[in-house]
């Protein structure tokens, strides 16, 4: 198949299923514009889809907002509920979300239509990566100010105290600002950084893996990452197992000796770069997989 998006002239671009047309140049720069008509395109051809995205949170917060209210009177607990709500949405509906980044091109005849879109690779890539990270975070955002709007709304109907008059979008705020993997006795600004960037990681991971298969992508990448995982810790048991009580404690002894210049700050600044060179090449490998992308998917290939 000729690669459609090198040639330097003017092509017609199919905006959705009607009479609508539009000339787009198919050079091979860089262009919002054709970025811009790209994700237009899959907005408007996967409007239902994204509608269930948006019902599918707003409905899920406004039960724990009903259930929480009918059972409780605190609103600082009721607080805590609605945020664990709205980061367990951001990071399983996200993961979900990304490991379905090629849907569009999940059959034969989508993956024909996708792959001669007169716009360059990384646009189309870029486009669906913008769909499946800031996308779903709007619309996670956009659903729970629908769910806090209905809830005022719905308010007096509920025999609830005056603290409930208020929002818990603050709340939620410094919730998710304080999400760590690490907690030390320091500002904790570091910690909640190495604890957002574990997460885009693993975000990253079924991106990785939503580029990679096609079909039923979100749960060969759990698995892949529940084998990964479970294989460690158990090197890791064999390994502690091994060895006796005197060589861990020269271990120890020797960690101590040689590396009491580490500080808390350098460990979490290591931690900080691996995690974000962990992230760029899962996001490069999505790339490369989406790049040599064909219309017929052979049974084995290289990156």
């Amino acid at each position: 198949m000729p690669c459609l998006q090198k040639e330097r002239e003017f092509k017609v671009f199919l905006i959705d299923n009607t009479n609508t047309f539009i000339y787009m140049n198919t050079n091979g720069y860089f262009s919002f514009s054709r970025l811009g008509l790209v994700m237009k395109r899959d907005l408007m051809e996967n409007w239902k889809t994204n509608l269930y995205r948006l019902l599918g949170p707003y409905a899920g917060f406004l039960l724990v907002m009903w259930f929480s209210s009918m059972n409780m009177t605190n609103f600082s607990e009721f607080s805590d509920i609605v945020s664990v709500a709205f980061f367990s949405v951001l990071f399983f509906g996200g993961s979900f979300t990304a490991s379905y980044v090629l849907e569009t091109m999940n059959t034969q005849q989508k993956r024909t239509s996708y792959l001669m879109l007169p716009a360059t690779s990384f646009e189309k890539f870029l486009a669906r990566f913008l769909y499946v990270t800031i996308g779903f975070v709007v619309l996670s955002t956009v659903a729970l100010l629908l769910a806090e709007v209905t809830r005022f709304l719905l308010l007096p109907l509920f025999d609830l105290p005056e603290t409930f008059k208020q929002s818990t979008l603050p709340r939620v705020w410094q919730t998710i600002m304080n999400v760590r993997t690490f907690d030390f006795n320091g500002s904790g600004v570091m910690e909640s950084v190495v604890g957002w960037l574990f997460l885009i990681w693993i975000h990253s991971f079924f991106l990785l893996g939503g580029c990679r298969w096609y079909n039923h992508a979100f749960w060969k990448t759990l698995g892949l990452m529940l084998l990964v995982n479970l294989l460690g810790i158990f090197i890791l048991v064999n390994l502690v197992e091994s060895m006796n009580e005197s060589v861990m404690e020269e271990i120890l002894l020797w960690c101590e000796t040689h590396f009491s210049w580490v500080t808390i700050t350098g460990i979490l600044s290591f931690f900080i770069v691996v995690l974000v060179l962990l992230i760029l090449l899962n996001w490069w490998l999505s790339y490369r997989c989406f790049t040599r992308s064909q219309v017929i998917k052979p049974k084995f290939r290289l990156l």
